[in-house]
């Protein structure tokens, strides 16, 4: 763990989530979910530190497009100095709530992978149905949805996406789960975010 991790997770740790960084266990497995064969892009939410973000990097192709939603200054500030000279890379201090007109001022109309380590359990319910909506109305119509979480709670708790596959990590601190999810088929309009 590095000592920015660990002053981050002290000064906030419900906006950072978890105690330590994510396993390149996790890391591996979350970013297996992700199909580089045509140029994708690609949201992370909430990427502390990069641990994911790295592990993604490593698999996407030149074409590709990385953009990253972090709230934490000083994991922005770290982000930005670490991916300076990839130009895939993009790291934007705001929260997942301005996903929709954050894409369209980079230019892309949708995405078609969010991945997501935001802890959606502490979220007030009526919050994340918000976040959750606007996450869906930034993806694309074959998009995939990527959380790892502590609990399956998403995969009941929401009206909005449908549940692809999960899968858990347990060599990861604490074990995690990774869900893959789509958008609902019950008709959750492509509303502008």
């Amino acid at each position: 763990m590095s000592l920015l991790f660990l002053k981050r997770v002290l000064a906030n740790p419900l906006r950072v989530g978890y105690l330590v960084p994510s396993s390149p266990f996790l890391t591996r497995q979350t970013a297996s979910r992700l199909d580089f064969s045509r140029p994708r892009v690609v949201v992370e939410l909430g990427p502390g530190e990069g641990c994911h973000t790295r592990q993604i990097l490593r698999r996407m192709d030149a074409a590709s497009r990385l953009i990253l939603f972090e709230l934490d200054h000083e994991f922005v500030r770290h982000l930005k100095k670490q991916f300076r000279n990839d130009r895939r890379v993009t790291v934007l201090q705001t929260d997942a709530l301005h996903i929709g007109t954050a894409l369209r001022e980079l230019g892309h109309e949708e995405c078609d992978y969010v991945v997501s380590g935001i802890p959606f359990s502490v979220i007030e319910k009526s919050a994340r149905t918000t976040i959750l909506k606007r996450i869906a109305a930034a993806m694309s119509r074959d998009a995939r949805f990527i959380a790892y979480q502590l609990t399956t709670q998403l995969c009941d708790d929401n009206d909005i996406f449908d549940l692809d596959r999960k899968s858990f990590c347990a060599l990861n601190f604490p074990p995690i789960n990774v869900m893959e999810f789509r958008r609902s088929g019950s008709g959750l309009p492509l509303a502008a975010a």
